[in-house]
């Protein structure tokens, strides 16, 4: 078991650890806390003017609101409110440890603004005929609609999933995580949503480790300052956000204007605001503001939602007022303006997962040329975790060897050990069109006429030596098939993408030993 621990944050070199039991951890633990001060002094400094105060200011404020207060270190992470991998909860592992080490708070942002594709559970269940994968749903879920839409699970929505669940873990199940899961699910409150019956139940399974991190569901956090002021000043600050995107594209030579994400469109009469917008079932819509003699009307792709006077524009407080009360309506933040929101004004070290990480490079220059700060340290941490599955050794890509085997036997039969009265005439055919192709490739080039005679030549008597040893064919299928089913295998064990509620505590407790401690933070 290997942990790589990179001494900086070097974004070139992070990607997901390759075997069981590995970790990473960037930047160098001793770091974390020096790193987290320096980015409290640089922010509780921040003078540029959001409205009618200072950054500095608004962050004290957003800190007391959301935290109840601000005199710790803070350090946040976050994530949607789905089935996480170990890969995902050694965030919350180290983020509580480092926490603990400063005497601070370990927060996790419960991202409810995203749009799910599902809200389905993978489980690997173990058949008579090898692995296979259940896959589970736990809750309806409309198509663009975001987690906080999604409906409570009821009594028996919660009984049907267990024994689903149940059903495709079989003797594992009790070794596993899930009944803890399952009855902190299943205890949870009428008054609930789905992402707070998620949400318990992870946090249940979390209190058997004496892992804790405190849960924000970004519904009932986020809002005023960020988006009053990205409102307020919406041509200044999407020319930033756009030109972040185009250094960002320039530094990684990405081509055209869709990658990493889209730029904002602007228009001679409107400009492009990212956040979402949505209301009751329906899906996420993108946000416009047109400005015209001063007053900003709010768009929901074409629908108005909402308008502002120019009153509104000089004062926070009555701009978030009225953003709170646009009716059904309900305004969410999107990826890169929560992490800027989360960054600026919670946190004193955001820790990110891999993909975050290097995303969050695109905050960095707007944080830096809109809002004139430097852009705060961040961390990245990351893991891979097998489950204890059977699974035949990896061999490597076996399944792409057999099938380049299996070609070459069409385009090459002679090279496969084909004797006997039958066929060795033919192996001597064969050389001989091959001689005479390259022939006509070295003296004819122009001959293509003459070119393809030979090529067709070469292709027939490869048949007709295939047919004649009928034997080799179906064994060199036969080994691919084997190699493919091999290989599924194998991806299906050796997966990091389960949901660590699904592992039994010694899988759990061998991450946890992987990752550093909380003593290791203080050196």
């Amino acid at each position: 078991m290997s942990v790589i621990i990179p001494d900086m944050l070097d974004f070139a070199k992070l990607s997901a650890p390759a075997d069981h039991g590995d970790v990473l951890v960037s930047p160098d633990p001793p770091a974390w806390l020096p790193a987290a001060r320096a980015n409290s002094l640089t922010l509780r400094s921040a003078d540029a003017l959001l409205l009618d105060s200072t950054l500095a200011e608004w962050r004290r404020r957003t800190r007391e609101r959301v935290l109840g207060r601000d005199d710790a270190l803070v350090f946040v992470t976050g994530h949607q409110p789905e089935f996480i991998h170990p890969g995902v909860w050694a965030k919350h592992i180290v983020a509580d440890r480092a926490a603990r080490a400063a005497d601070g708070m370990a927060i996790n942002l419960v991202v409810d603004n995203d749009a799910p594709r599902n809200t389905n559970l993978t489980v690997p269940e173990v058949t008579g005929e090898g692995l296979a994968v259940s896959t589970i749903p736990s809750g309806e879920l409309r198509a663009g609609c975001a987690y906080e839409q999604v409906a409570r699970l009821s009594d028996d929505g919660v009984k049907r999933f267990r024994a689903a669940v149940e059903r495709a873990l079989g003797d594992r199940f009790q070794a596993s995580q899930m009944p803890t899961f399952f009855a902190a699910l299943a205890a949870s409150s009428e008054s609930t949503s789905w992402v707070d019956q998620v949400v318990s139940a992870r946090r249940a399974v979390e209190h058997r480790f004496d892992v804790s991190v405190d849960d924000r569901r970004v519904s009932d956090v986020w809002c005023s300052p960020l988006i009053v002021d990205m409102l307020a000043r919406s041509a200044q600050f999407v020319s930033s956000y756009n030109a972040a995107l185009a250094k960002y594209r320039t530094i990684h030579r990405v081509r055209g204007t869709l990658r990493p994400i889209p730029d904002l469109h602007v228009t001679a009469d409107r400009v492009e605001i990212p956040l979402w917008a949505y209301r009751g079932d329906q899906p996420r819509q993108r946000v416009y503001a047109a400005t015209q003699r001063g007053v900003v009307t709010l768009f929901a792709e074409d629908t108005q939602i909402g308008v502002v006077p120019p009153s509104h524009l000089r004062s926070c407080e009555a701009l978030a007022a009225l953003l709170a009360d646009l009716g059904d309506w309900r305004l969410r933040p999107r990826a890169l303006t929560l992490t800027i929101w989360a960054r600026l004004f919670l946190a004193d070290m955001f820790v990110h997962g891999i993909g975050g990480a290097k995303y969050d490079r695109i905050s960095d220059f707007i944080i830096a040329d809109y809002y004139g700060v430097t852009p705060p340290h961040m961390a990245c941490v990351s893991a891979t975790l097998h489950l204890d599955l059977p699974a035949p050794p990896p061999v490597g890509d076996g399944a792409q060897r057999a099938r380049l085997a299996l070609r070459d036997l069409h385009f090459n039969p002679q090279r496969h050990g084909v004797t006997g009265d039958d066929v060795d005439s033919l192996v001597v055919d064969r050389a001989e069109y091959v001689r005479r192709s390259l022939d006509l490739r070295t003296r004819s080039p122009r001959d293509r006429r003459g070119r393809r005679e030979a090529f067709a030549r070469i292709r027939d008597v490869s048949r007709r030596i295939l047919v004649a040893r009928s034997d080799l064919l179906p064994e060199y299928e036969r080994r691919l098939a084997q190699a493919e089913r091999e290989s599924s295998q194998g991806r299906i064990a050796r997966s990091r993408e389960y949901f660590f509620g699904l592992y039994n505590d010694n899988r759990l407790r061998e991450l946890m030993a992987a990752l550093p401690d909380e003593q290791g933070f203080r050196v």
